[in-house]
């Protein structure tokens, strides 16, 4: 820039060059590092923007070696996808959208502080958003203990409290309430989703499960939800009870196959409105009980393992091979009348 032209002002103990030409204030820095430049019809406002460069390069320059929070999750990401199941993975991917990257995807993983997660944390509580709340403490230490190890930093994880809050717990239906159910179903065989809540309320199988289900007279078989990713399937097998047989005129196993959650969410509300899904699983286990079934057999049929009335070790447990018949034998005891 030619000396007539050249003009200073000073911007964090910086001198700067600046220019008026065509109309336009134009300002320069290139020094220690440093290119920034900046224009604008206004004086005021070009100085503004050059302070906001300046900042910027001065952020990016003390946090070198650091990545930003949401280039790191995308090779966090891209690495879970492959060692996690497809729901733990879309649960992951769906709370770091819609919570951790609002909050910190523009800054440097060295920047977000213990303060600032315990803060977030209780906003989300304050606002009654208790166990997402819990699951982003869960999500974000599993985050950062890769970040400090990649990046030899202390956890902002570190003593992050939250709000004691218990998790609101299921309970089995009754009888009369299961007596409601199948009385629905049968008046009202049109809805989506009926099928699927019989065979979960006769079955105790999950939800996540019901796109595996096969049925061949005797036994219901389906792969476990909880078989971890790279891990054999687990494939369970569940005897027909009599309960079952008894509402199996009003089941389409397709259709039970085939029904989203959401629809078999909706099947069982359009019953009891403040009931959940999960409670059919309860019910199964609880009748299987209550009718005297082998607790160790329960916990085959359901998945479990553990079982506070299962005595025997894991290792008992796989040892263990009931035979056809014995398991036939358990599963008559489930039938009572409604």
């Amino acid at each position: 820039m030619p000396d007539y032209l050249k003009k200073l002002f000073a911007v964090n103990e910086r001198i700067v060059t600046y220019r008026f030409i065509n109309g336009m204030y134009q300002a320069r820095f290139r020094r220690d590092g440093y290119n920034i430049e900046v224009a604008s019809k206004s004086f005021d406002t070009m100085k503004r923007k050059f302070l906001e460069k300046l900042l910027a390069a001065e952020r990016q320059k003390s946090n070198e070696g650091f990545p930003l929070f949401k280039d790191f999750i995308t090779d966090w990401l891209k690495i879970k996808k492959q060692t996690v199941k497809e729901t733990t993975y879309s649960s992951c991917s769906h709370l770091i959208t819609y919570n951790l990257l609002p909050r910190y995807g523009e800054r440097y993983v060295n920047e977000i502080t213990r303060k600032d997660i315990q803060d977030f944390l209780f906003e989300l509580t304050d606002a009654g958003k208790n166990r997402t709340a819990a699951k982003l403490k869960q999500l974000l230490s599993a985050i950062f203990d890769v970040i400090c190890e990649d990046y030899g930093i202390k956890t902002p994880m570190a003593k992050i409290v939250l709000n004691h809050y218990e998790v609101k717990k299921g309970k089995a239906f009754t009888k009369e309430e299961e007596k409601t159910i199948i009385d629905f179903c049968k008046e009202n065989p049109h809805y989506l989703g009926n099928s699927s809540i019989l065979v979960l309320l006769f079955t105790g199988m999950r939800v996540g499960e019901l796109p595996s289900l096969q049925y061949d007279g005797t036994f219901i078989t389906c792969e476990s939800e909880k078989t971890r990713k790279g891990y054999a399937k687990v494939i369970r097998q569940i005897p027909v009870s009599p309960m079952l047989k008894k509402v199996l005129p009003l089941i389409d196993f397709e259709q039970a196959k085939t029904a989203t959650k959401y629809a078999v969410r909706d099947a069982i509300k359009r019953i009891f409105p403040k009931r959940h899904v999960h409670e059919l699983r309860y019910t199964f286990i609880t009748r299987a009980k209550e009718s005297g079934c082998n607790p160790e057999l329960v916990m085959k049929w359901v998945g479990h393992k553990f079982d506070a009335d299962v005595k025997t070790s894991r290792v008992d447990r796989g040892y263990t091979d009931y035979s056809q018949e014995y398991i036939l034998q358990e599963i008559n005891k489930i039938d009572y009348i409604l």
